[in-house]
């Protein structure tokens, strides 16, 4: 896609995480498709996030995540999670 205002993405993947990566390079492998594959996130440069045990530390970090709040769910005992 260039800055070609016709230039059309036939799909727009948001998250370039493995799910996003891999459904990206799927859709577009045959060259008949094209694919905007968008990501917020900082580079993964931070050695925690390259730890398997990591994310624990990340998760509670707004640097790494949106902090977004979930709806209370009775499975949950009606708690919010982050």
């Amino acid at each position: 896609m260039g800055s070609d205002p016709d230039d059309i993405a036939d799909y727009i993947i948001v998250g370039a995480g493995s799910a996003g990566c891999v459904l990206a390079e799927r859709l577009s492998s045959d060259g008949r498709s094209s694919v905007l594959l968008i990501e917020a996130g900082p580079e993964d440069s931070h050695p925690l996030v390259h730890m398997p045990k990591g994310i624990g530390k990340l998760l509670s970090n707004p640097e790494f995540t949106w902090v977004f709040p979930t709806e209370p769910e009775p499975g949950n005992g009606s708690r919010s999670e982050y």
